[in-house]
């Protein structure tokens, strides 16, 4: 009997696996939800891959099953869209605000099962504006805001009792083939009870305005640009140099010439003109040229800078009368080894004299800086040195620093959870060794450690040693040589919503002068973030305590500052609550002080079904501001409280 059962098995066995391996395997629940949720997920207007000549299509889904921000991620060319979409019970429908672009669009929809399974549909639909344009359109927003005093302490008198402000902006964009103009404004409303200060104007008064027109063919690319600009050449040449004016450029290939001429004044309002004029008292213009070679990986530029600056204007100080010079610079770029070392170097010229009344001409003097840079692996890096003549400036540069000459070198690396950051610099002025001016050195060393083991417990600590000297000091100078300190470790914790901070830093400083001014500072700050949909609360509590070694006095400053915001049923209802309050004291007791700053504002948001198109409010806005001299025994409170109307329009065709 046990052969015959043996004989058995042995017979059934290999008819049971071929059964297995022949006959397919049955889909599961979870496999069977995800087939079915894919051919329900329909794309019925404008459908896949169909063009249409509108510039705000309704986009329909249809899902045969109920759907909602809950189970459901819509993302229209990138951007999460599930929170403007309209549900219904077979599907959604996304009205677009703003016009879309006119191209392809790619539409990705996550639809989550109950099962826990995902389905992802990727559909993409063409849109045109116009018959004739490929793209048209107008982006515009109005917004408006008027405040009533209703009651206010005599000593905040520049508090208006009546203040009305309107703005309105506009961006517009026509596109044609290879062809494009462009049309950016805004414009500003004042009116108030009170006088205004220059340059702002009562009335209505122009803002900033550009009109672009370029043409970007295949090989040849032309720009032509008027109105209030903002220039970007080479750092000792022209570096953010925002003025009103026109710039026109020429490009074939990788080869480009542009040409600029703006005011040298900074300008405000319609009075202030187009910009457009060759004055050399007043203008600014020059003329740049570039060119790339072996596919761009080697780019040389040279750019040509001349004009003056009258005096101050709107925003700059100038300590003399008419400024005049003229700058010119060369360029190179070069990229080696596959972007892993970048070489590039600026040499410059400049003539320049800081006030053509006096009897000194101008003086000529140079510029010039070495930068390499690139990484390799998970290894960064960037050296950096530079020289720049102390008689060096140029016209329309205020950021320039001049009469320093040093270098500046910095490396990271990034491996894992772990991430370290050096940094070295050392830098001097009085470059020409003048007799009568002392030379000071700064040098300066630092490292940052940053440890992301833990996802909800990031920490760090970091290090800075930094050395002042000076050499070369005259008989009846002041030598400096202080060596300073400092070492600080931070971390946060994330707990769902909150985020809690907290900071320390101790730094200390060594006088090495016959002085001996030592001193030392502490500080302890702790920042907790709690962010959710209608609420944030953002308290920061700070303790910095500076000591005077030589006195033994110590200086406590305590900061309390709180930002509290939010919105009640259902949106209708927002508000803001602001302040810091402040406590120093000297432990000698030569001063003690309090201060208290805060604001607060609450609006009601009627007609909300507008939400979107058109947002009044109406609230109130008010302030309290204390100050507290415990020494002198004097104190003084001030307070407002606004009547506020506002609302915002946004508008596109």
């Amino acid at each position: 009997m046990p052969g015959s059962w043996l004989t058995f098995w042995l017979t059934i066995m290999p008819c049971l696996c071929l059964w297995s391996i022949v006959l397919p395997t049955s889909p599961s629940r979870a496999d069977i939800d995800v087939a079915l949720a894919e051919g329900m997920v329909e794309f019925t207007f404008p459908g896949h891959e169909m063009e249409i000549a509108e510039k705000k299509p309704v986009v329909r889904i249809a899902t045969g099953i109920p759907t909602s921000e809950e189970n459901l991620l819509v993302l229209l060319d990138g951007v999460d869209i599930t929170g403007t979409l309209k549900y219904s019970t077979n599907g959604f429908e996304y009205h677009p605000v703003e016009a879309l672009g006119a191209g392809e669009h790619q539409l990705l929809i996550t639809l989550y099962l109950p099962s826990g399974e995902e389905v992802e549909r990727e559909f993409s639909f063409i849109t045109h504006h116009q018959c004739f344009f490929n793209e048209l359109t107008s982006d515009n927003n109005l917004s408006v805001a008027y405040e009533q005093l209703l009651k206010k302490s005599d000593e905040l008198s520049e508090i208006p009792h009546r203040n009305l402000n309107a703005n309105f902006s506009s961006i517009s964009t026509s596109k044609k083939g290879p062809w494009q103009v462009g049309v950016r404004t805004n414009l500003r409303f004042l009116d108030r009870s009170a006088p205004v200060f220059y340059p702002e104007e009562k009335g209505i008064d122009l803002i900033d305005y550009l009109v672009t027109g370029q043409y970007v063919g295949e090989t040849v690319r032309v720009l032509a640009e008027t109105g209030d600009l903002s220039l970007q050449e080479t750092q000792n040449t022209v570096m953010g140099l925002a003025r009103r004016g026109a710039r026109v450029g020429l490009g074939y290939q990788s080869a480009a010439l542009n040409a600029f001429v703006v005011q040298s004044d900074q300008v405000y309002g319609f009075d202030s003109g187009t910009g457009l004029d060759f004055d050399e008292d007043d203008h600014i213009y020059g003329v740049s040229g570039e060119v790339g070679l072996f596919e761009d990986r080697l780019k040389l530029k040279t750019i040509y800078v001349d004009g003056g600056e009258e005096g101050s204007s709107f925003g700059i100080y100038t300590d003399g009368g008419l400024r005049e010079g003229d700058v010119l610079g060369f360029v190179a770029q070069a990229q080696l080894l596959e972007g892993r070392l970048s070489i590039d170097g600026e040499y410059d010229i400049a003539e320049f004299d800081g006030d053509t009344s006096d009897k000194f001409g101008s003086e000529t003097d140079r510029a010039w800086n070495v930068r390499a840079s690139g990484y390799l692996d998970s290894f960064n890096y960037q050296a950096l040195y530079e020289y720049v003549g102390p008689d060096y400036e140029v016209v329309g540069n205020q950021n320039l620093q001049r009469d320093r000459e040093g270098f500046n070198f910095m490396a990271g690396m990034n491996r894992d959870v772990h991430a370290i950051n050096l940094s070295v610099a050392r830098y001097e002025d009085n470059v020409d060794e003048d007799d009568l001016f002392p030379q000071v050195v700064s040098s300066m060393a630092s490292i940052d450690y940053s440890l992301a083991k833990f996802p909800t417990l990031p920490m760090g600590l970091n290090y800075q040693k930094s050395i002042l000297d000076t050499s070369m000091v005259p008989e009846f100078g002041f030598p400096l040589k202080t060596h300073t300190d400092v070492v600080g470790a931070r971390i946060n914790y994330l707990l769902d919503k909150w985020n809690f901070g907290f900071n320390v830093s101790y730094s200390k400083q060594d006088d090495k002068t016959p002085f001996d001014y030592d001193s030392s500072a502490q500080m302890y700050n702790l920042a907790p973030v709690y962010y959710s949909e209608c609420f944030t609360f953002a308290p920061n509590l700070a303790f910095n305590r500076s000591t005077n070694e030589t006195t033994d006095v110590d200086t406590d400053t305590y900061t309390i500052t709180l930002d509290v915001r939010g919105s009640l049923f259902q949106q209708a209802v927002s508000y803001e609550l602001a302040g810091t309050f402040n406590r120093m004291e000297m432990s000698d007791g030569g001063f003690e002080m309090e201060t208290i700053n805060s604001n607060a504002r609450i609006a009601y948001h009627f007609l909300q079904e507008w939400t979107g198109f058109l947002n009044p409010t109406v609230g109130l806005r008010g302030l309290y501001n204390r100050t507290d001299d415990k020494v002198l025994d004097q104190d003084n409170d001030e307070f407002a409280l606004l009547l506020a109307v506002s609302s915002s329009m946004g508008f596109s065709f």
